[in-house]
């Protein structure tokens, strides 16, 4: 795959999980950046992100590593379905935005293994964890 290919793969990638109505945006997560085998995203906290307690729920956490982690598995242009996710809660985060990050543990042709993590405002990692997807090839067209 050329540079100006894997660009307009990012960018395909991007403009889908950012669009309107879809399952990102409806819950406040935002795919802010991608690179190979690399992904990054963000939610600005709201009520309706706290669980009883008042604290951001684990679910959020969950949900944005696994986000980030399967946008990052489909940046060499192959589609993926999570398989399996190990997640370990740190701490509450701090402040009214939390970030997610996803770097790859192991890329191939048919699992992708990814470390995914969340950190607060403050730089606190609140959650990591470990998501594997299965591949498979091609990258549907829009």
């Amino acid at each position: 795959m050329t540079h100006e290919e894997q660009q307009a793969l990012f960018d395909t990638i991007l403009r889908r999980a950012n669009r309107p109505g879809s399952f990102n945006v409806e819950n406040g997560i935002r795919l802010t950046s991608l690179s190979d085998g690399g992904a990054e995203g963000e939610v600005r906290l709201t009520a309706g992100h706290l669980n009883p307690l008042g604290i951001v729920h684990g679910g959020v956490y969950c949900t944005m590593m696994d986000q980030v982690a399967g946008a990052a598995a489909c940046s060499r242009g192959s589609m993926c379905r999570t398989v399996d996710c190990e997640v370990r809660f740190f701490a509450p985060a701090a402040g009214t935005k939390i970030y997610s990050h996803a770097q790859a543990i192991r890329m191939g042709r048919s699992i992708t293994v990814m470390r995914a993590w969340v950190t607060d405002e403050a730089g606190t990692t609140c959650a990591e964890g470990t998501y594997t997807f299965r591949m498979k090839e091609g990258f549907p067209q829009d």
